[in-house]
């Protein structure tokens, strides 16, 4: 499996806030451009490319939507 550039960002972003929601603003500030457009699904479309590369397939998922909030990654250890 291989990860483009920015899936690699964003995936190394979550895994450093493990266990913390981390909003779509601050994944767009923090993986993209600062003056970005913050209305962009940019960040929905790269999760799922996430997905589907590194959960697709496995009954444990790592990477969990929490609605209205944003996105963590939660591993069990």
């Amino acid at each position: 499996m291989r990860l483009s550039a920015k899936e690699y960002n964003l995936l190394e972003y979550l895994a450093l806030n493990e266990g913390r929601v981390v909003s779509r603003t601050e994944l767009i500030e923090h993986v993209y451009d600062a003056e970005f457009d913050l209305d962009s699904n940019i960040i929905d479309v790269y999760i799922n490319y996430l997905r589907n590369k590194i959960d697709k397939g496995f009954d444990k998922q790592f990477i969990h939507t929490v609605r209205g909030a944003g996105y963590t990654l939660k591993s069990d250890r």
